[in-house]
């Protein structure tokens, strides 16, 4: 799975999940690898498709119907009274007899059987099962994608919020070099060798700078919030992120040699919808075995008790075939195969359709990829370009070769070139791991960084 791949970004830690004794009050260590482990456990999105998936193991059980013995006892009590039970001649036994009219009452007895029903011949029943095979298969398969999925976006979460905190340092590192050269502009300014325009401008660029670490720390809370809600917690996130953005991988580390054609065979989407295939399959020979007759052996045990004014107590027992056959239902069997093979058809065009989705998006993630890798390939060699510059200005500026504005772009390239390797090591990172879900490799491959 992606989530065992993505965990191995990071090492593993032995700190406790969002607990602690001692944690009481204070944000508590939170690594990738506990995130994962917790999203696999509380995200509600995850437990609805492990709900479905019971529910597809329920249909299965269901099924086992078809084949096993159906067991059923039943219990009558009897009571029968009429005017043939009145005024019934009878003989006294007395001497010499005497004839008599007496009323026997109604009758009463009791009726207990039971009944067994073996299914010796039932075709339907026998794809029910094979349908349903199939649908737990595409279930387990959808719980696995959405497991990739999740792990996918807790890992662009936990490193979206590292990377809003590395935006948050960078303009704090460029606020202090705004107010050194607010400092050094206001020196200048009182030995009278620049104007209060270089003041003025250094003055600007300080309230900047402080209006942009506002923003860039309202984006660490919502990137916060979002993990927060990925992993379950319900209100303010109250967790500190301890595992450092990693470099991003640039290539396969396992299966070179595997074109990523039939890695992507392997996704979990495409399996499941070929599961999902095979179901619609089965549910039409289904729909054409209620064309065929179903053969059951049928045994019955019945004890029958009667009490006044007949008494008496029978038992008997039977054993035998039964054959239901229904050649036509007023159309409802043709209906129901009709409905069946447009179903098949209908997955049959989504899972060609996926194929071809498929293959574009493991094509375009590819692209992605090598892109974001070479774009922050350049973005941190400006990194130290852009800071030798900052620093010669600076001198310039000392010396009064250089004005204010010479050292205000040279300022904001500095802070444009850290925040520009801040993305693109962030946006590579995740280019690597949307291509290997992409190609359905979240389990059988790693990428190396």
């Amino acid at each position: 799975m992606v989530a065992a791949g993505l965990a191995c970004l990071v090492l593993a830690s032995s700190s406790p999940i969002l607990a602690g004794e001692d944690g009481a009050g204070h944000a508590r260590p939170l690594s990738l690898q506990q995130a994962l482990e917790r999203a696999r456990t509380e995200n509600s999105q995850l437990a609805a498709q492990r709900a479905r998936r019971a529910q597809a193991d329920a249909v299965k059980s269901q099924t086992r119907q078809g084949f096993l013995p159906t067991v059923s006892a039943d219990a009558s009590y009897l009571r029968f009274d009429a005017s043939l039970l009145d005024d019934i001649p009878t003989l006294d036994s007395l001497f010499p007899p005497v004839l008599s009219r007496r009323d026997l009452g109604p009758g009463d007895g009791h009726v207990f059987g039971v009944q067994v029903v073996q299914p010796l011949v039932n075709v339907g029943a026998w794809n029910a099962r094979r349908q349903a095979d199939a649908k737990v298969d595409a279930a387990r398969r959808v719980l696995s994608r959405a497991e990739d999925e999740l792990a996918l976006g807790v890992v662009e979460a936990y490193f979206g919020a590292r990377t809003a905190g590395r935006q948050v340092a960078a303009e704090q590192r460029g606020l202090a070099t705004a107010q050194q050269a607010l400092e050094q502009a206001e020196g200048a300014f009182q030995e009278g060798l620049v104007s209060p325009v270089d003041v003025l401008s250094a003055r600007s660029r300080v309230s900047e700078m402080k209006a942009r670490i506002a923003l860039a720390e309202s984006r660490v809370i919502t990137a916060e919030a979002r993990l927060g809600q990925l992993i379950g917690l319900d209100g303010e996130p109250d967790f500190e992120l301890v595992d450092p953005v990693p470099e991003p991988r640039r290539r396969l580390r396992e299966r070179p040699d595997v074109p990523e054609s039939q890695l992507m065979e392997d996704r979990a989407d495409l399996r499941a919808l070929e599961a999902q295939l095979q179901a619609t399959e089965y549910a039409v020979r289904r729909a054409r075995a209620a064309f065929i007759p179903d053969v059951s052996l049928l045994g019955r045990y019945q004890r029958v008790d009667g009490d006044q004014p007949l008494s008496f107590s029978e038992t008997g027992w039977l054993v035998g075939l039964t054959l239901r056959w229904t050649p036509f239902a007023g159309f409802g069997q043709a209906g129901k195969l009709d409905e069946a093979r447009a179903r098949e058809q209908e997955a049959r065009a989504e899972l060609t359709d996926l194929r071809r989705e498929a293959g574009v998006e493991a094509r375009s993630a590819h692209a992605q990829w090598q892109a974001q890798v070479a774009g922050w390939d350049q973005a941190e060699a400006a990194v130290a370009d852009a800071a030798e510059a900052l620093d010669q200005t600076f001198g310039r500026y000392a010396e009064g070769l250089d004005d204010i504005t010479d050292l205000l772009r040279a300022q904001a390239e500095d802070l444009a070139a850290r925040t520009r390797e801040i993305n693109a090591r962030f946006n590579a990172l995740i280019a690597a791991e949307r291509y290997r879900l992409a190609i359905g490799a979240g389990s059988a491959t790693e990428i190396q960084p």
